[in-house]
């Protein structure tokens, strides 16, 4: 078991990076449903295998299902079962335990990893959801929220090891997919895009075709149709859905990760909306590559070094946004960025102080 003061492990075990996930004709699904009790919601032959290689019996595996209020409920081979967190590895939804010897959990190894920069505004990761095959990040056409939001998404879909979908849903409420697609360029490198309505059925057997059989996770912001889509994928109205209110944010309306069998075979885990999707960085790709390599040159043409880029006399990008050179949309993307970027490394400074200053008191006399 990893201990608990390691560094965030990624999808291999070797930290966070940005893993250019499989094409989806490279996610097999099982090949031996019906081999294990847990086959369906993915406990395949290479599963058994590692189990076995540890020495743990694989009759006794379990797939976390939900985590809330200090519990995780396990999906074991029987029955689903609720274990005190204390009482288990780092675990979040998606991951597969199996006891020891001893009877103490241990985790298996992760196939992928959805993490973000945590909100609590410590810099730190939060885990979203493990072992996923497929991430569909879902954005409503019909919404207001900047498509800023979208591509940090991606980018967490992307950083997962898992493939990325990208579901434009409520297509018969809008036309604008054709822009948003033109709009996105090369972030959809990879990404197969599929446009839904469960109003018309469009695009609906195509998303059951690309979930069928694999561990499914829908990322998305309030309001973008991941609860509708839930339901359509499980055939029933197992979650709630809620209205769209005027500022284009959507109601919260799953309150938790819960991960849920798919009929036929597969898994769906349904996530509650995320205003925040910053991607999380461990400070050891210092050699990532910039997401404005363009508007970074250009900001260095600037009168001033620490140009606002908003008004400040001789502004490069000002000066490109009055002669139509730069759209102001992307302007603000790209100022967003800064900002996120700049928040990052401030509070990485600030834990690198932290621990210095730690590490002062516990060598004082």
């Amino acid at each position: 078991m990893p201990s608990p003061h390691r560094r965030p492990e990624g999808p291999g075990g070797t930290g966070v990076g940005r893993p250019c996930g499989p094409m989806l004709s490279q996610v097999t699904p099982p090949d031996d449903q019906g081999a294990h009790p847990l086959a369906p919601i993915g406990f395949d032959r290479t599963r058994v295998d590692e189990a076995r290689a540890g020495g743990y019996s694989s009759e006794l595996a379990a797939r976390v299902v939900r985590i809330d209020r200090g519990w995780a409920t396990l999906q074991g081979t029987r029955k689903a079962r609720r274990v005190p967190l204390r009482e288990c590895p780092q675990i979040v939804v998606g991951d597969w335990v199996v006891p020891d010897g001893q009877g103490v959990l241990q985790r298996l190894e992760r196939r992928s990893l959805l993490v973000r920069q945590s909100v609590s505004g410590r810099d730190e990761p939060q885990h979203m959801a493990a072992n996923v095959d497929v991430v569909v990040v879902t954005w409503a056409l019909d919404t207001r929220v900047g498509s800023s939001r979208l591509l940090d998404m991606l980018t967490l879909a992307h950083d997962s090891g898992a493939v990325p979908v990208l579901v434009l849903s409520k297509v018969d409420t809008s036309d604008s997919g054709e822009a948003l697609i033109a709009e996105l360029g090369g972030a959809l490198d990879g990404v197969e895009v599929v446009t839904t309505s469960t109003v018309t059925g469009d695009g609906l057997d195509r998303l059951r075709a690309l979930t069928a059989d694999r561990t499914v996770v829908l990322l998305g912001a309030s309001g973008a149709g991941k609860s509708t889509l839930t339901n359509v994928l499980l055939g029933n109205d197992a979650q709630e859905t809620n209205e769209v209110g005027r500022t284009g944010e959507g109601r919260h309306t799953t309150t938790r990760r819960e991960l849920l069998a798919l009929p036929g075979g597969g898994a769906i885990i349904d996530t509650p909306g995320i205003r925040a999707a910053t991607s999380w960085d461990d400070g050891e790709e210092e050699d990532e590559s910039p997401r404005f390599p363009d508007l970074d040159a250009l900001a260095e043409e600037c009168r001033f070094s620490d140009c606002s880029h908003l008004g400040t006399p001789g502004c490069a990008l000002d000066r490109a946004v009055t002669d139509g050179t730069l759209d102001r949309r992307r302007r603000a993307e790209f100022l967003a960025y800064v900002e996120e970027r700049s928040t990052k490394d401030e509070a990485r400074s600030a834990a690198t102080r932290q621990r210095g200053r730690d590490a002062n008191r516990r060598h004082r006399p």
